[in-house]
């Protein structure tokens, strides 16, 4: 007979005793859930229970996410489970039920009803605003660039975020940035003062006009009602009174306000569920504070902690590789996955010369594995950083194989590739309708003066005269500055588009030198700059292997259209954050290198391993971990990870390559030989 009602049985019944367990309990609880071990299911279980087995009204239940997509995925689960208005009325993001705290109270943040939400962009854009109407003696002097350009700005609105992330308000500010400087001097540490003190006055004059303007940005939206329950207590006994229960999704993700929030609104009833795993967390340059999930059970008198760690995604020797790598997290709360899934096969450790022979030989790998009957979406490409994309992209589409980049776009979709394309097309035929689109696009980057009422014209003129718009420009009405400007640009492409003999590669260095293109991102002095050169000299160096443009032009195209394709099966490529949440049976992790991964300067070692282990354990049957002795102009050694994993859960090369590949003939989509295949280059 079960111990609880018979509705429950269809939620309960399929868990473990611990999730069972975990999910009934009261109080203060954390749900330690390892990777793979249920834990959306077991926070659905604990929702439901509190509704059908303890007879608390969804209207009266606070469920909290980091994103909406978890949240409306929850909001699914608990209706197809109780049905439909049962799913508790106050579950959202932390910013989203923020907003409804304020909305219903706006008076304090100093707002009146009916307030403005400033999203990140409008918020930036109003920093720059403000910074460029200050007196340019007063903003300080930039380490790199140039006063209030993008990296500046960038900066100065992570100041006020993190000031704002710790409950500061403007008046509070001066005192709190003092003491910060303080102690950072007294550890010896690097402390920028100037910048730090004008971040203060910025911050002022930042929330005074948010305050005119009777707006809020993201941050306000969890600061000023988290400042409000600390400091008004009646204000807090008015909203802690509302919820019976709290629960918390991701709790290894929180930071300071969030779980002043959490607290808060939870001492009324003393119902705090929070489901996370310490493990796992990979945000703190988000602000979220590991020790907040690490020291629940000392901060609540009586809180209980439940371990998930039975997992069930992925085999035993990918999960022993996982655990031997984490186990060396000195503060973690220890747990050991486990799983009755077999042993499975071992992880695959490769080791290459260069980045483009690894990138090779995994998309070959993968056509192998596609033709034994593996779909394509269950197989990933899982990396430490956006930039290492290039070269496994280039790998897929000279071996046909479709894909798509998760959370960035692929390398020829980005603009400055599209750009640089687009000077090269200009340059072979500016008198040819078929550059119209090029000049569109690139007439005016950098910035030459055409605005849509001088582009109006050429486009006008080029119609009545049957001209290209290139050509165009040396017979249209424009004013003198903009003709100038423009002549001489055409001047430019055309001169060096007629150079004979001259190498697609060194054409496009040249072009992107002498129309100014390079220096405009250089200037630009912000990591977007710095990731528009990086991708830049990509391209530069990836044209060596054209010497036509037609075909370049071709390849570029064909890379465009494939990641495109929606619906279709495709190979996932995404970096190791994106990859937080997911799973595949197949996933291939490149780039495992010291200098990468866990790379070098400021990145925090333990945070890193932290990845390492979600990394893995995206994996279900078959994980694949590579690296080379040379990428990107400097020489790597294998990353100190790989050594961490126990010599009997992993070989050394393909298993292919010593029989313990389980290879199946399928009646999919492939019915090929082992020699057909090698035939087909795969």
């Amino acid at each position: 007979m079960s111990a609880y009602p018979q509705s429950l049985a269809p939620v309960l019944d399929p868990l473990t005793p611990v999730q069972r367990e975990a999910a009934m309990a009261l109080g203060r609880v954390l749900v330690l859930a390892g990777a793979g071990t249920g834990k959306t299911k077991t926070l659905t279980a604990g929702v439901a229970c509190r509704i059908q087995m303890y007879g608390m009204r969804p209207s009266q239940i606070l469920c909290v996410t980091f994103t909406n997509k978890a949240a409306q995925e929850m909001r699914e689960r608990i209706t197809s489970v109780l049905g439909e208005g049962q799913a508790p009325f106050w579950l959202g993001t932390f910013h989203g039920l923020g907003a409804r705290q304020l909305r219903a109270e706006p008076e304090v943040a100093q707002l009146h009803p009916g307030f403005d939400i400033r999203d990140a962009d409008d918020a930036t854009a109003l920093i720059r605003r403000l910074m460029k109407a200050m007196d340019p003696d007063t903003v300080p002097e930039p380490d790199t660039g140039k006063k209030c350009d993008v990296r500046q700005v960038k900066k100065m609105g992570e100041r006020i975020g993190h000031l704002k992330e710790n409950l500061v308000t403007p008046e509070a500010a001066p005192a709190w940035v003092r003491g910060l400087i303080e102690r950072r001097r007294a550890a010896r540490q690097m402390v920028d003062v100037e910048g730090w003190e004008f971040a203060v006055r910025l911050y002022q004059i930042y929330q005074a006009t948010l305050r005119e303007q009777n707006a809020a940005d993201f941050s306000d939206l969890l600061m000023w009602p988290t400042l409000a329950l600390m400091n008004d207590r009646s204000y807090r006994d008015r909203w802690s009174q509302r919820f019976t229960s709290v629960m918390a999704d991701e709790f290894q993700d929180v930071n300071r306000a969030q779980m002043l929030w959490l607290t808060y609104m939870s001492e009324y009833s003393r119902e705090l569920f929070a489901v996370g795993d310490d493990s796992q967390s990979i945000y703190s340059w988000r602000g979220a504070k590991i020790g907040f999930i690490r020291n629940f059970v000392r901060e609540f008198d009586g809180a209980r902690l439940f371990k998930l760690e039975e997992n069930f995604r992925s085999t035993h020797h990918i999960l022993q590789a996982a655990n031997a790598i984490i186990a060396r997290d000195p503060g973690r709360i220890p747990k050991t996955l486990f799983t009755q899934k077999g042993d499975g096969q071992k992880i695959e450790v490769l080791s290459y010369d260069y980045a483009s022979d690894e990138a090779d030989a995994i998309a070959a790998e993968m056509g192998r594995r596609a033709a034994e009957g593996v779909a394509w979406h269950d197989m990933a490409m899982i990396y430490r950083i956006n930039r290492l994309s290039r070269s496994l992209e280039e790998a897929l589409l000279k071996a046909r194989i479709p894909y798509e980049i998760i959370g960035d776009v692929g390398f020829y979709h980005r603009a400055v590739v599209k750009d640089a394309l687009a000077f090269l097309m200009l340059a072979a035929c500016p008198d040819s309708r078929q550059s119209d689109e090029a000049l569109r696009r690139v007439a005016n980057v950098p910035r030459r003066g055409l605005g849509a009422k001088a582009l109006g014209q050429i486009e006008q003129e080029a119609q009545d005269r049957g001209l290209s718009l290139c050509a165009a420009v040396t017979t249209a009405t424009l004013p003198a500055k903009v003709r100038d400007s423009l002549l001489a640009f055409r001047e430019t492409v055309s001169r060096i588009g007629q150079i004979p003999d001259m190498r697609l590669c060194d054409r496009l260095d040249t072009l992107l030198k002498e129309t100014g293109y390079y220096t405009m991102w250089r200037e630009a002095a912000s990591e977007e700059g710095e990731t528009a050169l990086q991708n830049l000299s990509e391209l530069v160096g990836l044209a060596e292997g054209f010497t036509r443009l037609q075909d370049l032009l071709e390849h570029a195209a064909l890379a465009t259209a494939s990641p495109n394709e929606r619906g279709r099966d495709r190979v996932q490529l995404m970096t190791m954050h994106r990859a937080k949440g997911l799973e595949f049976p197949h996933v291939f992790l490149p780039a495992w290198e010291e200098t990468v991964f866990p790379g070098m300067g400021e990145r925090n070692y333990e945070e890193e391993r932290r990845l390492a282990y979600v990394s893995l354990t995206r994996a279900m049957q078959r994980a694949t971990i590579s690296s080379v002795g040379y990428r990107q102009g400097v020489s790597a050694r294998p990353s100190g990870f790989i050594e961490e994993i126990p010599a009997e859960h992993r070989v050394t090369g393909w298993l292919r390559q010593q029989g313990q590949s389980k290879r199946r003939e399928t009646g999919g989509r492939f019915r090929h030989t082992a020699a057909a295949l090698d035939a087909m280059g795969f």
